[in-house]
């Protein structure tokens, strides 16, 4: 799979691939963002190397935080998206903010169904 830019045009067209994939290439796809968050990132987008310093650096609580609601969304088809705001990165501080609204539901019959959305923010602040 090629890789695609850290924006929002670059990971819809990742999720279009990846979503049309088969259902067990998906599920490997979204098992290995779970189990190595940092280095399926690395693996799918194009990164400057403060973009690979930012990701190696980053906390685990939150690299976790990504491959669990990531694989998540990724293994059921679901909507991701990446917004950006302020500067072009420099040297600014950066906020950066996974959030999620996922949500998993069966019924009696064991019929599960699946819904929500995962979004990443990221805020260029001017130090």
């Amino acid at each position: 799979m090629q890789k695609q830019p850290f924006d929002e045009t670059g990971l819809q067209s990742l999720l279009q691939a990846l979503y049309a994939l088969t259902d067990q290439q998906l599920n490997e796809e979204a098992a290995a963002l779970k189990l190595q968050p940092k280095l399926w990132i690395n693996g799918h987008f194009e990164l400057t190397s403060e973009q690979l310093d930012y990701l190696d650096q980053m906390p685990a609580p939150i690299s976790h935080f990504l491959g669990e609601q990531g694989s998540f969304a990724i293994g059921n088809r679901l909507p991701i998206v990446l917004h950006k705001e302020g500067d072009t990165p420099g040297d600014e501080d950066k906020l950066f903010k996974p959030k999620s609204n996922l949500t998993i539901e069966t019924d009696s019959q064991g019929h599960i169904s699946v819904g929500g959305s995962m979004s990443i923010d990221i805020t260029y602040l001017n130090s």
